[in-house]
């Protein structure tokens, strides 16, 4: 696919080492791309990773992940997002192991990898770790990733509840992580609180959606009814701004990351050029057809046989 100057959606990303932090393990970016065919229009790539391993490695286990996942997407033609994006993170992983192995610097460094594949407006999103995309719909805000932890396994065992998140010992124990020796199985679940039995990848993102991706240093911090609330701010950087702020107000003892898109209501820029192009094409088309039908009269008006 090819890479577009400008993204078909709004958005604003933050990132930042936090209070006690001396350096900052975090990397993510946005990529816009091309239409790339008929059947994929214009995409936006969102990818969050939050590495560990301490000052050298957590730093270039992230930014390795973030830049082969989306070099792997960037190779793809769009047509089976969810087969590329968990390719992407498999092809990263080996990459973080291989190159971990390279340097005693280096020996132990993994990442956390979240992505979201915003096609035209259908989402699909893929994630290996704990870092997380939320969805706010109607001033609702749903968690649709799954925590790969020891707290989340737990609970679907049944072992605990979610009033025994809170102070839990191993709470930040990670199941599964980018930079393993053994490949990770990527996570394709999409799980909305309206159908939380279904998986629903490929759904259709409504006007006034809202997805908002970030790693743990926010999301320990920051409870969901204070992110719905904060990003009811239509300028996006400065709601991120301010979610940076309340982390801060308590403590920022982690790096902290962030990615908000919004879904606009009406035509986006990209929507109006494209019916525009069409409705001249067909215009075009009708105008042709007038033209010959003209000249076809015209001839059997002065040439009788």
């Amino acid at each position: 696919m090819k890479r577009s100057g400008k993204s078909h959606l709004p958005y604003a990303i933050l990132t930042d080492q936090g209070i006690v932090r001396d350096h900052n393990e975090d990397t993510l970016a946005i990529t816009a791309f091309e239409q790339a065919s008929d059947l994929v229009p214009e995409s936006l790539l969102c990818v969050l990773c939050d590495g560990v391993g301490g000052h050298l490695g957590g730093e270039t286990a992230s930014r390795l992940a973030v830049d082969q996942i989306t070099a792997e997407i960037e190779a793809t033609d769009g047509s089976s997002p969810m087969i590329q994006l968990s390719n992407a993170i498999q092809s990263a992983s080996e990459l973080v192991w291989k190159t971990a192995q390279t340097s005693p610097d280096l020996r132990g460094m993994a990442t956390t990898a979240v992505c979201a594949w915003i096609i035209g407006k259908r989402l699909f999103i893929a994630n290996v770790g704990d870092s997380r995309i939320y969805l706010i719909r109607k001033s609702h805000i749903h968690q649709i990733s799954v925590d790969h932890t020891w707290l989340q396994e737990a609970l679907e065992v049944g072992l605990i509840t979610r009033a025994d998140f809170k102070g839990h010992p191993n709470a930040h124990v990670i199941k599964r992580y980018v930079g393993s020796e053994a490949v990770p199985e990527v996570d394709s679940r999409l799980m909305l609180g309206e159908h939380p039995e279904k998986n629903l990848q490929g759904m259709m993102l409504e006007a006034g959606d809202q997805l908002f991706m970030c790693s743990d240093g926010v999301s320990d911090l920051v409870q969901e009814n204070e992110i719905a609330a904060l990003l009811k701010n239509p300028n996006l950087d400065t709601a991120l701004e301010a979610m940076k702020l309340l982390v801060y107000q308590r403590g920022a003892t982690d790096n902290l990351s962030m990615i908000a898109v919004n879904i606009p209501f009406g035509n986006t820029p990209a929507a109006i050029r494209t019916r525009i192009l069409r409705l001249a094409f067909f215009a075009l088309i009708i105008l042709l057809a007038s033209l010959a039908g003209i000249y076809l009269g015209w001839m059997a008006l002065f040439n009788p046989r």
